[in-house]
């Protein structure tokens, strides 16, 4: 049994599944070069299909996300293209009159005031939806929706129409929430908190063994939009830069974040094992906007941050209480906050608390598939087992990428460097860009498509910033982290699994001394990934190789991209990086191109 599974809201990608088994998922984004692409992926279909060998006639099934959602926005890419500009006039132009001012406006007026950001329109799979829909009521967009999705297919692939399935939005969540456990216990709450879905933007399940049961949801849960809505507020692009809210939140405080924190409490309020929506603000931008004139901005966040954890922990706790299962999953987009997630675990009677990597909509085709299998099959998938899914690329491809590009006069080529030398290298100071294996899936580089560097002296956060990341200050580093050392850089009493850096630990006096470059310099908590051996040998070996030198099992690794552009996918993108930016060492497996002065970095030799 062959699944295709597609996802074409923001953060589109494709995926396949092989007899139960995810054998490939890849984002839209790595292939257009476009950050948080959205629309029907075609380059991500065509990628998955052959990373996993599989021809369009071979495909049994395709297993669409989202049994509607908004065209418009798909088609002019609001996620991907909008500036925060754009955004902010969105708010103005669109959201204000129609919200708070009665206006009768809708996503055909929204489409028509944002359709000068592509030109290349016409030629979209989903293009048909503009003709077909805009003398049709609203009411039927969504299966008008659902025919163009399904042409779309067949004029890519061949497929035919009765081969294509639908699921909701919401299941999706709750099926790769489950599916993506590494441990998954025979009874969980699984809980979806999002922007919104097909109908709802929060959820809760019990998951029994291998039944579901969705035992509330609603559409006026808050906590998404909100936390979208400040993001803008604070100058920020709504959609990519929520994290960059979460990641300033620390360095705030009650005294300067009290009136904001006073402010959201107001927002919704948790009433048993239900979330509902207060009546204090019309709205969530301009309403909340007028009331935190003159607040901190760092306040806003820990407001923000601290309104989220509250609401979360005490929803999740009042759940455990109520129904008597103490292992949680949460899915969708705000279980994305790694903060709140470790709230949860601490606040709350949760004996585990999960949340998958890429929770948000950028797994929900993998979560479509899953579906599809328990429909055709009636028997579960395998599950996610790794992260490592996406394309590989071997030496005859990165030779001809590299002679096609003019080489640079401060260039040193170097054939198969020890791993014990590339350890030196990083231990002595370098930047290294390594490119490797097959790409991961998700936001998290783990190593194969990562920058790595010293994780025990501080300047190397000012170092990466100048030469590469040019991003804001007070965003921390991570480490990839020896599944062998865990324990000792680590708090982490339950033994969560960390394979994904999907989620925040308090550190240990031994991480402070060792993993300054790679903590919360506010907080001193650790987003890791926790590496072990079976999951990826050759970069397990190099942080071994690095342990040696250092007495530390650990790298600062953060993803391979320049600030605001997608993780580079090809030896093609990995090469354009290294030459805009000050990278000292480019590893590619079997070869390293170095900068001439790398000559100062065998010192430790």
């Amino acid at each position: 049994m062959i699944i295709l599974g597609i996802g074409d809201s923001h953060e589109s990608h494709a995926c396949v599944l092989r007899d139960g088994h995810l054998v490939a998922a890849i984002a839209e984004e790595r292939l257009s070069r476009l950050k948080a692409d959205m629309g029907y992926p075609r380059r991500a279909i065509e990628a998955a299909l052959a990373i996993a060998g599989v021809t369009p006639e071979e495909v049994d099934l395709v297993a669409y996300a989202g049994l509607g959602g908004n065209a418009y926005l798909r088609l002019y890419k609001r996620s991907a293209l909008f500036s925060v500009a754009d955004w902010v006039r969105q708010n103005h132009e669109y959201f204000r009159p129609k919200l708070l001012g009665g206006a009768r406006l809708t996503a055909i007026d929204d489409f028509n005031a944002n359709r000068h950001l592509r030109t290349d329109m016409e030629e979209d799979f989903y293009w048909p939806f503009v003709d077909r829909a805009g003398d049709r009521r609203s009411v039927e967009w969504p299966e008008i929706f659902r025919q163009v999705r399904i042409e779309a297919v067949g004029r890519h692939l061949g497929i035919p129409a009765g081969k294509v399935h639908f699921f909701r939005h919401e299941d999706c969540h709750q099926a790769y929430g489950w599916y993506s456990h590494p441990q998954r216990p025979k009874r969980a709450l699984v809980f979806t908190v999002e922007g919104g879905g097909d109908d709802s933007s929060a959820t809760l399940w019990i998951q029994d063994g291998t039944t579901r049961r969705e035992v509330w949801r609603t559409n006026d849960c808050s906590l998404g939009r909100l936390y979208r809505n400040m993001t803008l507020l604070l100058g920020m692009k709504p959609g990519q830069h929520e994290y960059k809210v979460m990641g300033l939140a620390p360095y705030g405080n009650a005294h300067g974040g009290g009136h904001a924190l006073d402010l959201f409490r107001r927002v919704d309020a948790v009433c048993g094992t239900t979330i509902r929506r207060r009546p204090d603000f019309p709205d969530l931008y301009f309403s909340l906007r007028d009331a935190l004139e003159g607040q901190r901005f760092d306040g806003i966040a820990w407001g923000l941050q601290t309104y989220l954890e509250e609401i979360l922990s005490t929803w999740v706790s009042n759940a455990i209480q109520i129904h008597g299962i103490s292992d949680v999953i949460l899915s969708g987009g705000v279980a994305q906050n790694i903060k709140a997630c470790k709230a949860v675990a601490e606040r709350t009677q949760a004996t585990s608390v999960w949340s998958g990597p890429v929770a948000g909509d950028g797994s929900l085709g993998i979560g479509a598939a899953f579906l599809a299998h328990e429909d055709a099959t009636g028997v579960p998938p395998i599950g996610l087992t790794t992260a490592y899914l996406g394309s590989a690329h071997d030496m005859a491809v990165v030779k001809a990428a590299m002679a096609a590009r003019p080489v640079e006069d401060d260039i040193t080529i170097i054939e198969n460097p020890p791993v014990d030398r590339v350890a030196g290298w990083l231990a002595a100071g370098a930047i290294g860009a390594r490119f490797a294996g097959r790409m991961e899936f998700g936001q998290r580089a783990l190593g194969n498509r990562s920058i790595l560097a010293d994780p025990r002296v501080p300047e190397t956060i000012e170092r990466i910033n100048n030469k590469v990341k040019f991003r804001d200050f007070w965003m921390p580093f991570t480490p990839s982290i020896l599944a062998e050392e865990e324990d000792r850089y680590l708090i982490n009493p339950e033994n969560t699994p960390s394979p994904f850096m999907t989620r925040a630990f308090d550190s240990t006096e031994a991480a402070r001394r060792a993993l300054p470059a790679a903590l919360h310099p506010a907080d001193k908590t650790v987003r890791p990934q926790i590496l072990r051996r079976t999951d990826n040998p050759a970069y397990h070996d190099l942080i071994s190789a690095f342990q040696r030198r250092t007495g530390v099992g650990a790298l600062l690794n953060t993803s391979f991209n320049l600030h605001g552009e997608a993780i580079v996918e090809s030896p093609e993108d990995a090469l354009s990086a290294f030459g805009r930016s000050d990278i000292d060492i480019l590893l590619f497996e079997g070869l390293a191109i170095a900068r001439k002065g790398v000559a100062r970095f065998e010192a430790t030799d």
